[in-house]
C-alpha cells in the first residue's frame, strides 16, 4: 500500500556527489536502512533515517522511508509528518501525496487526506490505488455521490476487486439505488464467494433487520477469515453490548483498538461501560481519548457530561453539554441533559428554555426505522463522519 524510496535510480548519483564532502552518501544509507527494516531492526533502521536527515535535510526520499516505517509501527503522527515534508519537498510526485493522503486518514484529519489524494489524483489521474483511497476516504466522509465517481472508475479498469465491490455496494445503499446494490453484491457474490466482504455485507443486513444472533454469527465468520481486518471487532462488539453483554463487547472493543488504536467509537463505547459500571475516573479517560482522536465526537462531550453529572459536579458537566449543543443545536436529548444541569444549579430560567427547546425539538423530529436508529447509535456521523 506504501510507496518506498520513489525514484531513488534517478537521483542517486546527484545525491552522492553532493556530500562527498562529508563521506556519506544517502543513498548508501537508505540501502542500509532499507535491510534493517527487512531484517525486523527498527530501532536501528530508524537511527539510520535520522542519521540520513542530518546530513541531508532535503532528502524527501528518507521522509518518505522513515514515513513507511512509522507506519508499520502505526505510529501515525510522526509518519504524517515525515510523509509532509516529503510532500513539501516533492510536492511532484504523486506517490508521496498518496502516502501523505493515507496518513492523514489514518489520524482521521478526513479533509487534509482528501486534499493530499487529490492532488495525488491530479498528478497521475489513471493511478487505480489514488483513485480508490480518494472514494474510500470521501465515503468517510459522507460524500457517497463522489466517492462512487472514484469507486466506479476503479471497478470500470479493475472489474473483480473485491474491496471496490464491497465499497459500491455500501455507496449504493446510501444513496437508495437498490438495483445497483444488489447488483454489485451478486458480482461479489460470483467473483468471491468466500471473500470476507460477504459475510460483512450479510452481518450489517441482519443487523439492520434486527436479527442480532445472525448477524453476529455473520461477523463471527467475518473475524475468523481476516481477525486484523479493522471494524469487525467494533460491530460485534456493538451487538453484544446492546445486549447488554458488557464484559464480551469490551473484550471486542478492545481488539479492535489493538487493531486500529485510532479509532475513536471504540474508545467511546468503551467510555460507556465504563460509565455503565460507575468507574467514573475510567470513563473520563475513555471519553477524552475519544476526544483526543475526534473534537468534533459529540457523543463523547455527552458522555463526559453524564460522567460528572454523576459525581455531582455539575459546572463541569454544563461546559460537556454546552459544547455538544453548538456542535449540534439540533440534538434534542443535549437540550434536556442542559435543562436537567441547569435545574441542579438552580438557574430555573435557563433550564426552563432548555426544556423548551427539547420539546421544540422532539416533537419535530422523526424516528427513523429499527436499523437506522441502530446504525446512528452505533457509528455517529459526528465520531466517525460516515455517510451511511
Amino acid at each position: 500500500m506504501w510507496h518506498r524510496s520513489v525514484f531513488i535510480g534517478s537521483v542517486s548519483l546527484f545525491a552522492c556527489l553532493s556530500m562527498a564532502a562529508s563521506g556519506y552518501c544517502f543513498q548508501q544509507g537508505l540501502g542500509y536502512a532499507e535491510q534493517l527494516v527487512r531484517q525486523g531492526r527498527f530501532a536501528a533502521a530508524e537511527g539510520e533515517y535520522l542519521k540520513i536527515l542530518r546530513s541531508s535535510p532535503r532528502s524527501y526520499l528518507a521522509y518518505n522511508d522513515l514515513g513507511f516505517l512509522y507506519m508499520n509501527q502505526k505510529r501515525y503522527p510522526l509518519a504524517c509528518r515525515q510523509f509532509a515534508q516529503a510532500a513539501q519537498l516533492a510536492p511532484q510526485l504523486p506517490a508521496i501525496q498518496q502516502n501523505f493522503g493515507m496518513c492523514l486518514f489514518r489520524i482521521n484529519r478526513l479533509s487534509d487526506a482528501i486534499q493530499a489524494l487529490q492532488k495525488a489524483e491530479d498528478l497521475d489521474p489513471h493511478n487505480l490505488k489514488t483513485r480508490y483511497l480518494l472514494g474510500y476516504s470521501l465515503l468517510f466522509m459522507g460524500h457517497p455521490k463522489e466517492a462512487g465517481e472514484q469507486l466506479e472508475y476503479v471497478h470500470e479498469h479493475k472489474p473483480s476487486d473485491a474491496d471496490t465491490l464491497y465499497d459500491l455496494v455500501r455507496i449504493y445503499r446510501s444513496l437508495k439505488e437498490n438495483q445497483k446494490a444488489i447488483n454489485a453484491f451478486q458480482e461479489l457474490v460470483r467473483s468471491h464467494p468466500n471473500s470476507v466482504f460477504v459475510h460483512i455485507l450479510m452481518g450489517e443486513s441482519y443487523d439492520l433487520q434486527g436479527k442480532d444472533n445472525l448477524a453476529m454469527g455473520e461477523y463471527r465468520e467475518a473475524i475468523s477469515r481476516a481477525p486484523d481486518m479493522p471494524r469487525l471487532h467494533f460491530d460485534l462488539g456493538f451487538l453484544l453490548w446492546a445486549e447488554g453483554r458488557a464484559d464480551k463487547a469490551k473484550i471486542e472493543f478492545t481488539r479492535e483498538l489493538k487493531i486500529d488504536p485510532n479509532f475513536a467509537p471504540a474508545f467511546y463505547y468503551l467510555g460507556r461501560i465504563a460509565l455503565d459500571q460507575n468507574a467514573y475516573t475510567e470513563a473520563e479517560q475513555l471519553f477524552e481519548q475519544t476526544l483526543a482522536q475526534n473534537r468534533g465526537c459529540i457523543d463523547a462531550y455527552v458522555g463526559l457530561g453524564e460522567t460528572y453529572s454523576r459525581e455531582g459536579d455539575y459546572p463541569k458537566a454544563l461546559l460537556q453539554f454546552d459544547q455538544a449543543v453548538r456542535l449540534d443545536p439540533m440534538a434534542s436529548d443535549v437540550h434536556y441533559l442542559l435543562a436537567s444541569t441547569y435545574r441542579r444549579l438552580g438557574d430555573n430560567a435557563k433550564s426552563v428554555s432548555e426544556m423548551r427547546a427539547f420539546q421544540r425539538l422532539a416533537r419535530n423530529q422523526t424516528l427513523p426505522h429499527v436499523g437506522e436508529s441502530r446504525r446512528v447509535r452505533r457509528l455517529t456521523k459526528t465520531c466517525m463522519r460516515l455517510g451511511f
